[in-house]
């Protein structure tokens, strides 16, 4: 199945500037979110576009697309694509998340701080996804991914499905949680990989302790 890149014109738009602490969502960023929201809306079909990926590799060697993104050594080839279609075809539809502004100020922090430095990972000066929510006025209950090197909201989403090199595919189980409602997306430049997201998900629009469960005939 071919897949229709709704979204180049947004990726073309995004402006990659360290405008890190804005609230209001970029079309890139809002196209992030409506792509995740895409996948969980039917991950099972979802995985037919992750097909399109098989013809693209060479060894290992993932070709980029005429006009796209660059070359990506990947570490473990084609494999982890076909695995992760077999994996989302047995997942059935998820809750649609909902934009918070919260959640995406913290990453948009980080994305500020990591673009100037061209640190990777979700730690920076000793401060994790946790740590930049409470500065926000948040709580700590997130699940923050982070993807590097991807200029389309398609490939931010695909690369953390696909999950290559990642032990547990930690990423792809993420966005399969049922309980996330919320999440904020922050995009920008990187000094290394001239371009990352941070997609910060939780359970309430603040990041603030999920109400508890009610017991049956409670």
């Amino acid at each position: 199945m071919t897949k229709h890149y709704r979204w180049a014109a947004a990726a073309l738009a995004l402006a990659f500037g360290a405008a890190g602490a804005a609230a209001a969502s970029s079309r890139f960023e809002a196209g992030v979110l409506a792509e995740l929201n895409h996948f969980r809306s039917d991950p099972a079909a979802y995985a037919d576009f992750l097909r399109d990926y098989r013809p693209r590799f060479e060894g290992k060697l993932l070709i980029a697309e005429e006009g796209s993104e660059i070359d990506i050594m990947t570490n473990e080839g084609v494999a982890a694509v076909d695995e992760a279609i077999r994996d989302l075809r047995h997942e059935k539809p998820l809750p649609e998340m909902t934009w918070s502004d919260t959640l995406a100020r913290a990453a948009a922090d980080h994305v500020a701080a990591q673009s100037r430095s061209g640190a990777v990972g979700h730690y920076t000066n000793g401060r994790g996804p946790g740590e930049r929510m409470k500065a926000r006025g948040g709580g700590p209950y997130v699940n923050e991914v982070i993807t590097y090197g991807h200029h389309s909201p398609e490939g931010v989403v695909d690369q953390l499905l696909i999950d290559d090199g990642v032990p547990g595919r930690g990423h792809r189980h993420s966005l399969l949680r049922p309980t996330h409602r919320y999440a904020g997306v922050g995009c920008g430049t990187h000094r290394v990989h001239r371009t990352m997201c941070v997609i910060l998900m939780s359970q309430t629009p603040d990041g603030s302790p999920p109400p508890p469960s009610k017991r049956a005939g409670g």
